[in-house]
């Protein structure tokens, strides 16, 4: 049990305090003393492992003649804000110095961290120190086949969703207090804790425990991973395997929360790349601009798993396939490159290193809602030039087969005879002509970056004859279909 003295002349606000530490922290003691007397008294009578203390209460000198004595963990209070102050503060040895008024969750902060540090230091009385400990395993047992069994141990990860919180998650493991001390092994996106097995120790009670703290001062989310498998064959290589291997399915569940394993954790095979059916269903998604399909298919592909869970690296690459779909459409719709390229990078950026897939799947449907939306509002420009606007809407119909030129004339609202004259004028080609050599540069990017067939890509760009699609891809290309498809 901790014991903590409060003293404060406010003797409403030393209650609240008294009333916020024991609300909070199970293992206290907490007393209140509101007058000199009754602080110097209970100084020496109740000899307090943290006094909090109000330095206007009273006479300094006789408060400084016992804390030099009995040297309690000593948090300062004032509300002057000055350089007196924290002077005042540092000759008392203060472990912090708080000005009023000050938020809760800064006091416990201040509180639990003297209390880690005070338990730790009297495991250290208790227990063997962490260098001995430290020799029973090496940093190379890690990562080196034949290392020694790692029976006697339970691995534990703590792992924070951002590294750069790993230096505060190093201090406040190596102040805490454990069941055992760990073996503490820092690597560059977590720290695998190794514990010496005991009897009476529930290690998901105490991982859940330290969660709990962790929340109280920082605001980062953390996993923790219990690795406590019952295989006494395993090396210590072998379990720091599986451990990392267990950490990974946080890109499926989340942080903050206690992940306790007792048995291997084992991948679920998935084909990493778009079957040719979901590449020809991807490119009507975009064509058509069908934002509820794009939705309906990335929740149903990527975020309905339970375990066991598919392998997250090969995830990452299914999601790539779709981003090259999004790619060849972003190159073949008429709109400002610049303005989605950015993004664009970063989307392959969040598919390749973002920590969960809820939120690569969210980014991913935003960026091609927005990038739907930017082609069909382009259509809509009424500053478009005419001829602009009629191929502009054939390159995003092109992939259906009725399309002919009074499509084209209504969606301008011309007459079909003067648009025919107008395709002439401006492009020298006829609009059947230019439909045409449309349907072919889609038709060559088919072959050349998907796998589907000959059949499905005639469909794809308009043609419902396979063997006169043919014919017309030989007579502008100079080739066949599959003689095209064998060059790449």
């Amino acid at each position: 049990m901790i014991k903590i003295l409060i003293a404060d002349r406010d003797e409403f606000e030393a209650k609240g305090i008294q009333w916020l530490i024991t609300s909070s922290i199970s293992n206290a003691d907490v007393l209140v003393a509101v007058h000199l007397d009754d602080t110097l008294l209970m100084l020496e009578k109740e000899q307090p492992d943290i006094f909090i203390y109000d330095m206007n209460i009273g006479n300094m000198e006789s408060i400084e003649r016992l804390l030099n004595i009995m040297e309690p963990n000593l948090v300062c209070l004032t509300m002057e804000a000055t350089y007196e102050s924290a002077k005042k503060a540092i000759d008392l040895g203060a472990k912090s110095l708080l000005i009023k008024p000050f938020s809760p969750q800064e006091l416990l902060k201040q509180i639990n961290s003297i209390i880690r540090k005070h338990l730790r230091k009297q495991q250290n009385t208790l227990f063997p120190s962490n260098l001995d400990a430290r020799q029973e395993v090496v940093y190379e047992e890690l990562f080196m086949e034949e290392s020694k069994n790692a029976n006697p141990y339970v691995f534990i990860a703590f792992q924070p969703e951002k590294a750069s919180y790993l230096p505060e998650l190093n201090r406040f493991i190596k102040e805490y207090m454990f069941p055992a001390p760990p073996i503490i092994f820092p690597l560059s996106d977590m720290f695998i804790c190794l514990f010496k097995k005991t009897r009476d120790a529930d290690w998901e009670e105490t991982g859940k425990r330290f969660l709990h703290d962790w929340e109280l001062e920082e605001k980062e989310p953390i996993c923790i991973i219990i690795n406590d498998e019952k295989d006494n064959q395993l090396t210590i290589h072998d379990k720091y395997i599986r451990t990392r291997r267990m950490a990974e399915v946080t890109f499926f569940v989340g942080y903050q929360q206690v992940l306790h394993f007792v048995k291997p954790l084992e991948w679920d095979f998935i084909d990493p790349f778009l079957t040719p059916d979901e590449q020809r269903q991807w490119i009507s998604f975009l064509n058509e601009g069908d934002k509820e399909g794009i939705s309906e298919f990335l929740t149903r592909e990527f975020l309905n798993f339970s375990n066991p869970y598919p392998d997250p690296g090969l995830l990452r690459i299914r999601l790539t396939s779709i981003l090259a779909q999004i790619r060849r459409y972003m190159k073949s719709a008429n709109i400002d490159l610049n303005k989605f390229e950015l993004e664009y990078l970063g989307i392959f950026d969040t598919i390749l290193y973002d920590p969960l897939i809820y939120r690569i799947v969210q980014k991913l449907l935003i960026f091609t809602s927005e990038l739907v939306d930017s082609v069909f509002d382009s259509t809509r420009n009424q500053h478009m030039e005419l001829m602009d606007k009629c191929i502009h809407y054939m390159e995003l119909n092109y992939w259906k087969a009725h399309l002919d030129l009074r499509n084209v004339a209504d969606f301008v609202g011309r007459n079909p005879t003067y648009i025919s004259y107008l395709f002439v004028k401006k492009t020298g080609k006829t609009f059947r002509e230019r439909l045409t050599l449309l349907r072919m540069r889609e038709a060559k990017k088919l072959l050349e970056e998907t796998e589907l067939a000959i059949k499905e890509i005639s469909i794809l760009t308009g043609f419902h004859n396979q063997h006169y699609f043919s014919r017309v891809f030989k007579k502008m290309v100079g080739k066949t279909p599959k003689q095209y498809r064998q060059r790449y």
